[in-house]
């Protein structure tokens, strides 16, 4: 994850926890739900943050 989405093949830097759950899936062959993914990423340090906002001109 520490690459960014781009690395992993998404479009954009932008990691959602379905992208997550996808790379996980991908990477170790397990499943996981949504709310699964969150609880996992919590428990290894991992926290929500929000994208910062940019002024348009």
């Amino acid at each position: 994850m520490e690459r960014g989405p781009l690395a992993h093949g998404w479009a954009d830097q932008r990691w959602t926890l379905a992208r997550i759950k996808t790379l996980i899936g991908r990477l170790f062959h397990v499943s996981y739900t949504v709310e699964g993914t969150w609880r996992l990423l919590k428990r290894h340090g991992w926290s929500w943050q929000q994208p910062a906002r940019r002024v348009r001109a």
